[in-house]
Parts: structure tokens; C-alpha cells; sequence
């Protein structure tokens, strides 16, 4: 590719060295990656500034520097500079326009939200596939069509992102669904892509160490709806309060809203719901249609609702997609049955939030169940300030609430713990409270106490096959840990009625 057509779109001074013409062999934003012919983009980052390394890559016969400063040093080199206002915004655009550009051919939908993106992207790439080809980018995999790779983050950088769209084009792909976090829309990774859909699911706590508060956090999100070039539609959850704000903010989109209120564009009615489907009457203008998924829990009416309204506005017949619904495969590690034939019911789920924790057990709560024997536990170096709301919302709504740990990072899971702890035993309620920090232990500890009709709920890690304990990454799977569990028990190995049933 030559340098001209890796500049397109990006708004930048040049130093009238050098030529456009020039052939650039790559582009890095990592100075330990350039080569001679690379183009560095230098990037302030959160850990380093990548300005720091420019005299560095200088030494390295780059095709180009692209940078937010011009010091002296680099104008006595005479080589191609491009100084530019935001360079995390330059890399995203320069490394786009190296694939092609890939969402100029893909149908691109982002889906963000603090709750509700995995699920929702999956049903619509579940109904896309049924009548297209769709990819798909989120927190459980990336799939391009021909192969799937585990997710490192929910949306990952600009050279990977830009590669996976970029094999979705030659894998004849025609749409993307793509998870769309805040970090990485505060962090310019999805600049230069072309959503032609964008979905708001709800705003609740999360990211606060990063995000500081609700403000930015709601700001970050709202990006993905303001950012040019601007989406198509906007599909808008406005059961949610910041999802009302964002409905009446935007001015230059089409705005589509769902809910539970007949204000809605389209919205749900006559609902029911057991542990095995979710059912209810979809409301769009003068139609109705009876819709029954293979979900579990009220709060997943307003994913299907969201996947619905999107095909919908895509073209596809309501109906047709509805009846493809009926068989549902369901996402792993969201209310994730796990069943060997016990007396008693087990879901593994991703909720690491007081609100989702809440949603769970508010739903859980309206079901025929015994008791509610709950298993939480916190991330480390993440939010501190929602550990004790965590620990709240699961004392809140459950029977036997089991604190352990999650992924602590390079904290003491004892003192993750402790935080959790401050916001349990301050109200009325007062419930069986365990601490068990070692994870496997604590999920033996709740097959081991359940009885025939409880309900065991293991939040926290969904569909990780992980555990980050200090540096290391462990391998470690919730499902695997409590279907060993649960063969133990059915073989008379582990049984315990030592807690009393409320």
C-alpha cells in the first residue's frame, strides 16, 4: 500500500518531506515492532507514551512517523511526519484503511450497553445465519465465519479487530455483530469503522476505575451513536433511564425504541417465563406476535426484543425470525443450566454487577424454587466501589450467600472480600453467610448443602475458562468445577445438611 492512500480520511499536518508515493511495508503502534518501510504511530497510552520511543524508531529507517508533537529531532531526520490531534484515532483509521476498509462491505450492527450485549449479538447472528452470513466480535469469541478464537477483550484493538472484519469480507461474510465496550470507544479502536446499526442495551455500575462515574461512563457509550460517520438507526432500550437521555440527545439518526411500554416501538406483552423459556406478545404498530425462546428470566425479553427489532429493520420477516427463536441454542456461561440428573437446579452466570446480580435474583425469586444459594465473588484491580453493592444485592434476594474469589489480579482475595463484606448484614435481612476464598471450595461447599428444589447461581464468570490469580492465568471453568461436584454428590461422596433451611 502505498503512504497517500494510508492518510485517507485522517484530518493531519504534513511536514512536506518525503513522498505520498512511497511504498509502507506496515504500520505498529509498538516501536519494538517497526522495521525499515513500517510506519509508527506514536500513542499515549496508559501505561506509557509512545512519543517516548519516536528517537527509537528514527533509528530504524521508518516510511513514516505519525505523532501528536514534532520535536526538532524529528524534523532533522527529513522523513514523511504527520502530526495529528488525537493519534489513537490516526492509528484506527491508518490500519482500516490498510484491510480496505472492511465495514465499506459488511452490514456492521455494535452493541453496547453494561448488561445484555452477549446475549443480544448472539441472537442476532443466530437469525442472520439462518437467512445470511454473519460474523461476530464480543466477549465470549470472535467468529469469522470459517473459525472461531477466544475473546481477549470484548472488542479487541484496531489490528485485530480490522484482520477478523477483514477475513469475514473474504470468508463472503455479509453482516457483523459486533459487542462494542466502553474502553474501547473511549480508546478510539472502533475509529474508521461504518456502523450502519447501533444498539443501546442499559447503563449500571461497572468500569468506575477506569470510567470514574456514571457521566463518563455514559458518555463513552454514547460515542458509538455520535461518532462519524453517524449509524443508520438507532435501537434504543428506554426502560433504562440513560437509555431515555440518549433517545432524546440524538438529533441526525433514526431512533427505534423498545421496552415494556406501549410508547415503544416495539414492545413486549402478556409475559411469562419459567426456568426452560421466556414467552410473551411482541407488539410492532398494529402487529402481534406470540414469541417463545429458550431463555430463562424476565430481563432477556428486552434482549430478544432488541435481536427483533434489528432484523426487523433490516428487512426480514418478523415471523420468520421469530419461529427461527423457537430453537435457540442459548449463550454459554448466561443462566447456563448444568444438569447431570441432581434434585435440585444449577445455572452458571456472567453477572459481575450489582444490577445484573440484582436482575438474576429479582427474576430467580418470582420462580418455584426452595432456597436461593448464592455464589459470588469480585474481580480484583477493577472497581472497588460496586464490591460492597455486589455483596448487598446477593444478600438481598438469597438464602445462603457464598463469598469467594473471582479473578483477583494482584490483590489479596481476602481483602476483595473484606470490601464485599461491608455491604452485607447492614439491612433488616440477615442471612447464612459463607467465605470460602478458595473458588472450587466454594462451589463444592453449595452442591454439597443444596436440597432437593434449591436453586444454586455461581455468577461472576460466565463463560471464562480462567482464573487470574497475581500474573498468572489458570486454567479454571465454573462448569466443569460443579458438574465434578455434582457426580460426587449423586455418587453419596458429598452431602452436607450442616445449614438450616429458612
Amino acid at each position: 500500500m502505498k503512504l497517500q492512500e494510508l492518510v485517507r480520511g485522517i484530518s493531519c499536518s504534513w511536514n512536506g518531506e518525503g513522498s505520498f508515493d512511497i511504498p509502507v511495508r506496515g504500520v505498529h503502534a509498538d516501536s519494538r515492532k517497526i522495521k525499515k518501510g513500517d510506519v509508527f504511530v506514536a500513542i499515549r497510552g496508559v501505561q506509557t507514551d509512545g512519543h517516548l520511543f519516536i528517537k527509537d524508531v528514527l533509528k530504524k529507517s521508518p516510511a513514516a512517523i505519525f505523532s501528536e508533537n514534532c520535536e526538532d529531532y524529528i524534523r532533522q531526520k527529513r522523513i514523511p511526519h504527520f502530526r495529528v490531534l488525537d493519534s489513537r484515532r490516526a492509528f484506527a483509521v491508518v490500519i482500516a484503511n490498510i484491510y480496505g476498509t472492511p465495514t465499506d462491505k459488511l452490514s456492521l450492527v455494535g452493541i453496547t450497553g453494561t448488561n445484555g450485549k452477549t446475549t443480544t449479538s448472539f441472537l442476532i447472528q443466530y437469525m442472520l445465519n439462518r437467512v445470511s452470513k454473519a460474523g461476530l466480535i464480543g466477549t465470549v469469541h470472535y467468529d469469522d465465519g470459517k473459525k472461531k478464537r477466544s475473546a481477549d477483550n470484548t472488542t479487541p484493538g484496531a489490528e485485530l479487530l480490522n484482520e477478523q472484519l477483514n477475513e469475514m469480507v473474504k470468508n463472503g461474510l455479509s453482516y457483523c455483530v459486533m459487542e462494542v465496550s466502553s474502553h474501547a470507544l473511549d480508546q478510539r479502536r472502533v475509529e474508521g469503522l461504518r456502523f450502519r446499526d447501533a444498539i443501546f442495551t442499559n447503563l449500571t455500575q461497572d468500569h468506575f476505575d477506569y470510567h470514574k462515574d456514571f457521566e463518563n461512563y455514559y458518555q463513552a457509550k454514547k460515542k458509538l451513536f455520535t461518532n462519524l460517520p453517524l449509524p443508520e438507526r438507532a435501537i434504543i432500550n428506554t426502560e433504562d433511564q440513560y437509555g431515555v437521555r440518549l433517545a432524546q440527545e440524538l438529533k441526525k439518526t433514526k431512533v427505534i425504541t423498545y421496552g415494556f411500554s406501549p410508547d415503544c416501538d416495539y414492545y413486549a406483552d402478556q409475559i411469562s417465563e419459567n426456568l426452560s423459556e421466556i414467552e410473551f406478545i411482541l407488539c410492532r404498530r398494529k402487529n402481534r406476535l406470540r414469541v417463545k425462546v429458550p431463555l430463562q428470566l424476565r430481563y432477556n425479553v428486552l434482549n430478544v426484543l432488541a435481536a427483533l427489532a434489528y432484523v426487523d429493520n433490516q428487512g426480514f420477516a418478523l415471523e420468520t425470525m421469530v419461529e427461527f427463536l423457537t430453537k435457540f441454542p442459548g449463550v454459554s456461561g448466561r443462566m447456563e443450566r448444568i444438569d447431570v440428573g441432581q434434585a435440585f437446579h444449577v445455572f452458571v452466570d456472567y453477572a459481575h454487577t450489582p444490577d445484573a446480580i440484582e436482575n438474576v435474583l429479582l427474576a430467580v425469586k418470582r420462580l418455584p424454587c426452595n432456597r436461593i444459594i448464592s455464589v459470588v465473588g469480585c474481580g480484583g484491580n477493577r472497581d472497588r466501589d460496586k464490591r460492597p453493592k455486589m455483596g448487598a444485592a446477593a444478600e438481598r434476594y438469597s438464602d445462603i450467600l457464598i463469598l469467594t474469589s473471582d479473578n483477583p489480579r494482584g490483590e489479596d482475595p481476602l481483602k476483595i472480600l473484606e470490601d464485599v463484606k461491608k455491604g452485607i448484614g447492614v439491612g433488616e435481612r440477615k442471612i447464612q453467610v459463607l467465605i470460602l476464598p478458595d473458588r472450587t471450595e466454594a462451589i463444592q461447599r453449595a452442591v454439597e448443602i443444596a436440597d432437593e428444589g434449591d436453586m444454586i447461581l455461581i455468577f461472576g464468570k460466565g463463560h471464562e475458562n480462567y482464573q487470574i490469580i497475581g500474573k498468572e492465568k489458570i486454567p479454571f471453568s465454573d462448569q466443569n468445577v460443579v458438574r465434578y461436584a455434582l457426580k460426587e454428590r449423586l455418587r453419596g461422596k458429598r452431602h452436607s445438611k450442616g445449614l438450616d433451611k429458612k
